[in-house]
């Protein structure tokens, strides 16, 4: 019996965006995938946690110790009220296979166009596939894979 917290932090609006150089030191891209009529996101990725229950170092793939796992979803625009739905799903771990963990809802903020869900086990995570599906004003717009190993 997996027994999960989760909550959805909201992220700040990104001020500058010319960080170009330092995509250089990210890992390669996470497979996602664009699904659905509305495509409102921009950019999606997994994180680590920071140690202060924020985003941490991009990557998609976890160790079964790293209690949280941060989904972050930039938005192509900051507009208040946008639904969103974080949908946690075991792919293939422990013997389980396409079985939902947590959906979480959310609506966002005045200029708040980074918005990121954590979900966090209390103890380590079986290894094996997961995925991250993103649902914005009810229609699903991305699904984002992660591993545990």
């Amino acid at each position: 019996l997996v027994f999960v917290l989760l909550a959805c932090n909201m992220g700040r609006r990104a001020s500058n965006e010319n960080n170009a150089n330092s995509n250089a030191n990210r890992p390669a891209v996470v497979e996602t995938e664009d699904a659905g009529p509305g495509n409102h996101i921009e950019k999606i990725h997994m994180a680590k946690d920071n140690g202060r229950n924020a985003p941490g170092d991009e990557t998609s793939s976890f160790s079964p110790a790293d209690r949280t796992i941060h989904c972050v979803v930039k938005l192509k625009k900051a507009q208040r009220g946008t639904a969103m739905k974080f949908s946690w799903w075991i792919v293939d771990a422990d013997g389980s296979q396409n079985q939902k963990i947590k959906d979480i809802d959310y609506q966002t903020r005045t200029l708040e166009n980074i918005v990121h869900g954590h979900l966090s086990l209390p103890q380590d995570w079986p290894a094996g596939k997961y995925k991250v599906q993103v649902f914005v004003n009810g229609d699903l717009d991305r699904t984002i894979n992660y591993t545990i190993q």
